[in-house]
């Protein structure tokens, strides 16, 4: 088949499921195609200059194709139509591919609509996805007025239910996005399947033989960790959303007492940000690295945390043997269950008793087994793409 997967914005060292999606449907056999816009993730914005640009570079980049994992990259000219990203030439471009699929990333977005519209003119399946979560989407969380409550529920029951006409299929990705999907955007429940993103599990993997260990203790000497030391990371943007200070000061109080516990953040936020978190004894900052490249400090480190929201990257600790400690408000406790706890959200003194908790080596090991069998089971792109064509297979035959 010749499938187009469809996103705003692309950035080759990133580890979104644009990046690693396609890379596993290629993989099968199929002709596949991103179509973006020559402009990286978060493109425009202030967090693109103050945490992005310093490792992805300049915000646009130049157009055309390329070949790239195994499918084809196409960069459009970008615009920016009412604070949204475009590209110009879109319906060209399908056009010249004629696709058979079209799958993009985000359900409500004015691109989403746009490519749903196309499918009329050019005959193809078209697909989306549900990244919303809760934690990022405050209608859910009910912090909204009357008035908005009748705005959301107008437009699902209107142009949310004629969207949900042209999509053969939407994919949340867990099960508070498939209520935002359909209580808030109009998609039909029939046409809901939710489906977890994923992991490369051949780039993400644990310590299991003699270069990978050599590989942790040249990381680890680059930090300035000893063997004996227990190493907490977190990776990502250092917002307050996420509540990055939260897990410094966890690890600040137990550093004061016990040296041996550090907290090493890879990543960037503001510049307050930034030296918030260095303020704290025993935490080690460096910047963002390429995604092909965090596989190396996920195996120098013992224990995972994100204090607050949801991240793809939780996977990839689980699949390089981390125990992850992740926030009690999330809604995808699939991928913590016997492999890590759960502390009260914004708690440091909580989240201190959790790493503690971990301060044996056999119950780390026992953990960060258990969740990367899991991720290899259940949690592998290539796993999740060959469900993917499995379903498109038989929406063709229908």
């Amino acid at each position: 088949m010749r499938i187009v997967f469809l996103t705003n914005f692309f950035s080759e060292k990133m580890g979104y499921s644009d990046n690693f999606l396609p890379k596993a449907v290629a993989k099968l056999g199929h002709d596949v195609h991103i179509v973006t816009s020559n402009a990286q993730v978060y493109y425009g914005t202030k967090l693109y200059k103050d945490n992005f640009e310093p490792f992805l570079g300049p915000g646009l980049v130049e157009c055309g194709a390329s070949k790239l994992n195994g499918y084809q990259l196409h960069r459009l000219p970008v615009i920016k139509k009412k604070g949204e990203v475009l590209f110009k030439g879109l319906f060209e471009k399908l056009k010249s591919i004629n696709p058979d699929v079209v799958i993009i990333s985000e359900h409500y977005s004015r691109l989403s609509k746009i490519a749903a519209f196309y499918k009329i003119i050019l005959n193809y399946k078209f697909i989306s996805e549900c990244h919303y979560h809760i934690s990022v989407f405050p209608p859910a969380r009910g912090d909204i007025t009357l008035a908005e409550k009748l705005k959301w529920f107008l437009y699902s029951n209107t142009i949310g239910r004629v969207f949900s006409f042209l999509c053969d299929a939407c994919y949340p990705i867990s099960s508070d996005a498939a209520d935002i999907a359909e209580h808030f955007f109009g998609i039909n429940s029939n046409k809901i399947s939710i489906c977890s993103l994923g992991t490369d599990t051949e780039l993400f993997h644990p310590v299991f033989d003699a270069t990978s260990q050599k590989q942790r203790q040249v990381t680890r000497e680059k930090f300035g960790f000893k063997d004996s030391d227990i190493v907490c990371v977190y990776t990502g943007r250092f917002s307050h959303g996420k509540k990055v200070l939260c897990m410094a000061e966890a690890i600040a109080s137990i550093h004061n007492n016990n040296k041996l516990y550090w907290g090493l953040f890879v990543g960037n936020g503001s510049v307050n940000d930034v030296e918030q978190i260095k303020n704290n004894i025993g935490c080690i900052v460096h910047d963002f690295i390429p995604c092909q490249d965090l596989p190396l400090i996920y195996r120098a480190s013992d224990i995972a945390i994100w204090p607050a929201q949801e991240s793809t990257s939780q996977l990839d600790a689980a699949a390089c043997g981390l125990p992850l400690i992740l926030s009690n408000r999330i809604f995808v406790k699939e991928r913590i269950e016997g492999n890590g706890l759960l502390y009260e959200e914004g708690d440091y003194l909580d989240l201190a008793e959790k790493i503690l908790s971990l301060t044996s080596t056999n119950k780390r090991k026992k953990l960060g087994e258990y969740g990367s069998v899991k991720m290899r089971k259940d949690f592998s792109w290539d796993k999740i793409a060959r469900r993917r064509i499995n379903d498109i297979e038989n929406l063709m035959k229908k």
